[in-house]
């Protein structure tokens, strides 16, 4: 019996491309876990190194451009010197395992709080739009606290959001990442702007669609005038709405965006389906998002969200993905490429300890689930 494609080699886009040895990939999951500096820890480089394959590629979790892209208290930064070199143990550990990695790089916008601002200050956004109606709360250093209602960027401070984005990326690569995910997904900055139920400006970066993805293409052509092709990917999430993010015309304006993409030539665009935690929107066509997107776009295609062991074969068998990327099966079992390739049972994660847990040592729900072997022996 032949192997299922989803454990078979894979090369990524781009110039000089990175080559994988299976398409089973760990997306980007935040874990809160940095503190106040957002200075990765030896307990960070543990977790990802638990998690390392030989060959196989870990998008590590979402990770702050600078002081004022920080919505979440916990989550780590590539602004400071000191990030950047610890940083360097995280993709060191990863490397010794022989396995690739990838840093999503975000700004998470109006999904924030004054508490994780500078000076106190109002987070930022396209438009002065508030989260109303989103069931969820901020995440800061005095616990859960209600979102507010953003200030609007004004036109002058964009450029620098855009430099903060390319100056973030050049750290990555310095700390030794393989390349950089763009976070244009899951209703944060970059999908702020792209979307008309909160982009509500009247300059070149609101109105029509080729205005509200300005943000987004400007961003990518600032990294990709430091980072090579191969190095850069972003991550979209069309039909979702999470946190609220919603658009009148979700399929003309990906299609805008897909379309657009395939000039850039990147290592790989990842697509989030709208299901689990991403809330799914009323205009979802019925074969999904994923062969949507396979429809217009053309190079390394990446899908996401809560998908099992067969789906995930069905899909890069179908061709309608090349690789499949898995979030909370990977924070449950370390060995989760072993065990997905073997058929072996997995362990089921503890949501209470997603985030860092209001009890215990930080290891708690991180790095203390045991590997098949382990467990089989107790």
């Amino acid at each position: 019996m032949s192997t299922p494609k989803l454990f078979s080699p894979l090369t990524l886009g781009g110039d000089n491309p990175v080559r994988l040895q299976h398409r089973v990939v760990m997306a980007p999951l935040t874990r809160l876990r940095t503190g106040e500096t957002g200075v990765p820890t030896d307990l960070v480089a543990e977790y990802y190194a638990q998690r390392s394959t030989p060959g196989g590629l870990i998008i590590a979790e979402a990770t702050n451009i600078s002081p004022t892209a920080r919505g979440y208290f916990g989550a780590p930064g590539l602004f400071t010197s000191e990030q950047v070199e610890s940083w360097k143990k995280v993709t060191r550990a990863v490397h010794a395992k022989g396995g690739k990695i990838f840093v999503q790089l975000w700004h998470t916008g109006r999904v924030g709080h004054p508490l994780n601002q500078p000076n106190g200050v109002l987070p930022v956004s396209s438009s002065a739009v508030g989260l109303e109606g989103v069931n969820t709360s901020a995440v800061t250093r005095e616990g859960r606290r209600k979102y507010v209602t953003p200030r609007a960027l004004e036109t002058r401070e964009i450029l620098g959001v855009i430099a903060d984005y390319k100056r973030a990326a050049e750290n990555a690569i310095a700390a030794g990442f393989d390349g950089v995910e763009l976070h244009g997904a899951n209703g944060y900055l970059l999908e702020q702007f792209l979307c008309d139920g909160v982009n509500k400006r009247s300059d070149k970066y609101g109105g029509g669609i080729e205005n509200r993805a300005r943000l987004m293409f400007e961003a990518l052509d600032a990294v990709l005038s430091s980072l090579k092709s191969s190095q850069v990917a972003i991550r979209l999430s069309p039909f979702g709405v999470t946190f609220g993010c919603t658009d009148s015309t979700p399929a003309e304006t990906y299609a805008y965006v897909l379309k657009k993409l395939n000039a850039l030539n990147l290592a790989y665009v990842h697509i989030v389906e709208p299901r689990g935690f991403h809330f799914r929107g009323p205009h979802v066509p019925k074969d999904g998002t994923t062969p949507f997107c396979r429809s217009l776009y053309h190079g390394v295609l990446m899908t996401s969200s809560a998908f099992n062991r067969a789906e995930g074969i069905k899909i890069t068998e179908d061709g309608m993905a090349d690789c499949v990327a898995y979030g909370r099966p990977f924070i449950s079992n370390p060995d989760f490429v072993k065990r997905l390739k073997a058929g072996s049972p997995w362990n089921p994660w503890d949501r209470k300890t997603f985030y860092m847990p209001a009890k215990g040592p930080l290891s708690l729900g991180y790095t203390d689930y045991p590997a098949f072997e382990q467990k089989s022996a107790l």
